[in-house]
């Protein structure tokens, strides 16, 4: 499974390279970027598409690290809470496993064949 997974990465790259080789003088034209809010205007410098591109792409991968890191602390939070609630459990059993059994409190094997027999 791991090679297949690189084998898909090498394929990605390869392809995302050919796009960007193939696209350069399109992707080499420059934008500028502006806001306007109220009174307050702002605009960017000249910027290539090629460096928006990879903007975003690093700001989702940030977004995505983020996002599966706060996952994997809840998770983790999560795990340890049902291992102290396990271990509270097996003591539990344990220290009733351990209890000496009552004669009183449960029927003997004689008595429960009489009660079936009548």
């Amino acid at each position: 499974m791991r090679y297949l997974k690189v084998l898909a990465l090498v394929v990605l790259f390869f392809l995302s390279m050919v796009f960007f080789i193939q696209n350069t003088p399109e992707l080499s034209k420059e934008v500028t970027l502006s806001i306007e809010l109220f009174s307050y205007k702002f605009m960017s410098q000249p910027l290539p598409y090629y460096l928006l591109i990879l903007i975003a792409f690093a700001a989702g991968s940030v977004l995505c690290l983020l996002y599966f890191m706060a996952d994997k602390i809840r998770l983790s939070g999560q795990l340890r809470t049902c291992r102290t609630r396990m271990a509270n459990l097996e003591q539990e059993v344990n220290s009733l496993r351990n209890l000496p059994l009552d004669e009183g409190n449960y029927p003997s094997a004689e008595e429960s064949e009489e009660k079936t027999s009548e």
